[in-house]
């Protein structure tokens, strides 16, 4: 009995090494490495005490990390990258700015592949490290929703390498990326337990009105210029490394809920009076999205200054950067016609 045991044991040990070098990717295919980008995924968080809607979002992920509905990588109208903005872990499918952007667009295919926490940093390694590995990757455009995580960088650095700074860490990704038993048993527990999580975006609460006008500061002089010229010069080269793919860039600026801006472009702060107000916010970002926007004309690329165009309300935000559905459906509205004759 022991040694027919035995015998059943090695068998399943040899079957399980032989099904893992065929359909796994230890000798053939992507080869991901250490990289932490979120595959094959299907996850269910509660969001009911985040923003008004449904109590529930499902995040999706593909094989790819990609997120959204395309035929194939070669059919992509317009390739999304960012940050958390971008990526919007705790907005469910099918209320991204993305999709809302897609409708508003005629079904064009818009996908994303944001990558939470990165900057520019991460989105240039992103194109040799990650979006290079997708067999027949060709978008038209590649769109980049960038600025907010530029101007807080500190604490960034392991999301911008695509890898854990902890080698347990990446040796247990390393073995995810490669092996089919873990990707199978990944997938089955995504779709028959989704995964429940609350909710750690939204842990300050979000900026309300009154707004009112003040006068702010000169925001070339609140941000160190080296800082803000190494910024420009990395949107310059991002700008570059789309083109180098076959696609055209679109460079997208942000806003933050601690501050509205008028159609016209000018701020208005919260307060009582205008010489309670705080332009602190309003003018870093600022400063880092004249410089993309510099950039972006530089080169002749798609320049959209949605920071400094797009009038946000209270509840398109829920905490001090991510979007609402609400506030998903604004950006999209924003987007559309500036890009209808782009695409055309």
């Amino acid at each position: 009995m022991i040694r027919i045991l035995g015998i059943n044991a090695a068998i399943l040990v040899v079957g399980l090494i032989i099904a893992e070098l065929i359909f796994g990717s230890w000798l053939f295919g992507p080869s991901w490495g250490t990289m932490n980008i979120p595959r094959d995924i299907h996850r269910v968080f509660d969001v009911s005490g985040l923003y008004n809607g449904p109590k529930e979002a499902v995040y999706s992920r593909d094989r790819w990390g990609l997120r959204g509905q395309y035929a194939n990588p070669g059919a992509i109208d317009i390739l999304t990258i960012g940050g958390s903005t971008t990526d919007q872990r705790f907005i469910g499918d099918g209320e991204t700015w993305q999709d809302y952007l897609a409708h508003d667009l005629g079904g064009k295919v818009v996908v994303n592949a944001g990558i939470d926490g990165q900057s520019t940093f991460g989105h240039l390694r992103a194109f040799d490290r990650w979006l290079s590995q997708i067999p027949g990757l060709k978008p038209r455009y590649v769109l980049a929703y960038i600025g907010v995580n530029d101007a807080h960088l500190e604490g960034q650095q392991q999301w911008d390498d695509m890898a854990s700074p902890s080698l347990r860490r990446r040796v247990e990704r390393y073995i995810t990326n490669h092996s089919a038993l873990v990707q199978v048993v990944t997938t089955i527990q995504g779709t028959l337990k989704a995964r429940k999580a609350h909710v750690v975006h939204g842990g300050s609460e979000y900026a309300r009105g009154p707004w009112i006008a003040g006068t702010p500061p000169d925001p070339d002089k609140v941000v160190d210029a080296a800082l803000l010229g190494a910024y420009e010069q990395r949107v310059e080269a991002l700008i570059a490394r789309i083109r180098a793919m076959g696609a055209e860039a679109v460079i997208v600026t942000q806003s933050r809920s601690d501050y509205r801006v008028t159609e016209a472009g000018k701020p208005l702060g919260r307060g009582t009076s205008p010489d309670s107000l705080n332009f602190g916010s309003w003018a870093m970002q600022t400063a880092f999205n004249r410089r993309a926007m510099a950039a972006c004309a530089r080169a002749g690329a798609v320049c959209l200054d949605l920071g400094g165009g797009l009038t946000f309300e209270d509840g398109d935000f829920y905490d001090w950067v991510h979007t609402t559905p609400a506030g998903n459906r604004r950006i999209a509205a924003w987007l559309a016609p500036r890009l209808r004759a782009v695409l055309q």
